[in-house]
């Protein structure tokens, strides 16, 4: 997305180049300009389709490594949505430590730290059941029967059903130690996983901090870089209006057409840097935030 705009500001720069170049042909044919004017402009106008040129070059490439990222061929032609038509978010409702209270309540990795420990208490339980006697009920029911044939009878038949019950009591008295070790690893066990999740916390917080202070960070990037632009725009277009008054000279123009293109490729650069922190806020925190979004 980046790259797209890229190219959207290369190719303005480019017809800033023409119309500069074209100004100073008008005014050579006039007798109102220099040669080495116009030799000016034409430079600056090569050199704005050289950066078109290169960026295009770049696009093509990050256009392979999103194809092969999705796990497609390079030379797949991918749809991406140009950067105009993305709504980009100026805030963000949440506060950081709502968002800090939503990654620890739903982050997958630790969500499954914590299942450890459920786990972890469980296996001291049975360990500690070692020490308690054991008492097992046996049933063993067993269907009889029988046949029994008589001189002039008809075959005569019984069933029944038969069987035993048993208790059994087992418990050990002494076992070398065994079981108070199995114990005492258990227990271990529950306070390793314990830590893993206090540090995981701790660096959960840390990670949710640092992508909203990174969000707010590029928000105001942001409105500087709007500013930047708009102030470009109109000290370029007041520079060539100039120019053609002969109030201007050609350096000026040139200057501002510069200025205003480092403006539009630093604007591009603000919001896909808001678009990624949004983006990184949300991995953080382990769900899509979205401005203006009501967390449950």
């Amino acid at each position: 997305m980046n790259s797209i705009g890229q190219e959207d500001v290369a190719r303005a720069s480019l017809a800033n180049a023409k119309a500069v170049q074209q100004a100073a042909e008008d005014r050579l044919t006039h007798g109102l300009s220099t040669l080495p004017d116009v030799l000016e402009a034409r430079s600056a106008t090569a050199q704005a389709d050289y950066n078109l040129q290169a960026v295009l070059g770049q696009e093509l490439i990050a256009r392979g490594d999103l194809a092969t990222a999705l796990g497609n061929s390079a030379n797949i032609a991918i749809n991406v949505q140009p950067l105009d038509q993305v709504t980009i978010p100026d805030s963000i409702d949440e506060s950081v430590d709502q968002a800090i209270d939503w990654a620890l309540g739903q982050r997958p990795d630790l969500m499954q730290q914590v299942a450890q420990i459920r786990t972890a208490n469980a296996n001291v339980k049975a360990a500690r059941a070692a020490y308690y006697p054991a008492l097992t009920l046996s049933i063993g029911p067993e269907a009889q029967y029988l046949y029994g044939l008589q001189q002039q009878n008809p075959w005569a038949h019984r069933a029944g059903l038969a069987g035993a019950a048993g208790f059994n009591l087992r418990w050990t008295v002494f076992d070398g130690g065994a079981r108070k070790n199995r114990v005492a690893q258990a227990q271990a066990d529950v306070r390793a996983a314990e830590a893993q999740v206090n540090a995981s916390r701790d660096e959960i917080t840390n990670q949710v901090w640092a992508a909203y202070s990174n969000l707010n960070t590029a928000f105001r990037q942001r409105e500087s870089a709007i500013a930047l632009l708009e102030a470009a725009t109109q000290s370029y277009e007041a520079a060539l209006e100039s120019y053609n008054y002969g109030l201007r000279n050609l350096l000026d123009v040139t200057s501002a057409q510069q200025t205003l293109a480092q403006a539009r490729s630093s604007d591009v650069l603000a919001r896909t840097q808001v678009l990624a922190s949004v983006a990184d806020l949300a991995f953080r925190i382990g769900d899509s935030i979205q401005p203006g979004r009501t967390k449950p």
